[in-house]
């Protein structure tokens, strides 16, 4: 999931270069250690460490856009304890 941010950028990103929104989302989400991306109209720019995220700035033009690689479930966890189930089985001489 993205969350945008307008007009924000950080420091010490990896400038990747111009290309579109989507190019620079699927290059972000293929390397695991990439966090977000600075995406404007000078290029885009990669993020890998979420510290740099803490000091954002105002950057006109520029949309900031913050991967969470968490998966929620939408689901509620049962908590629940299944019920034990006994079968009995002979053993190899046929008997009990």
């Amino acid at each position: 999931m993205w969350t945008a941010k307008t007009n924000a950028a950080s420091n010490n990103g990896l400038f990747y270069g111009l290309t579109s929104e989507s190019n620079c989302k699927a290059v972000c989400f293929k390397q695991l250690s990439c966090v977000a991306i600075d995406i404007g109209p000078v290029g885009c720019v990669l993020h890998y460490n979420a510290s740099d995220l803490t000091n954002s700035y105002y950057a006109y033009g520029v949309t900031q856009f913050v991967l969470d690689r968490y998966c929620r479930s939408t689901s509620s966890v049962s908590t629940e304890t299944p019920t034990a189930t006994t079968t009995s089985v002979g053993n190899a001489t046929g008997t009990s």
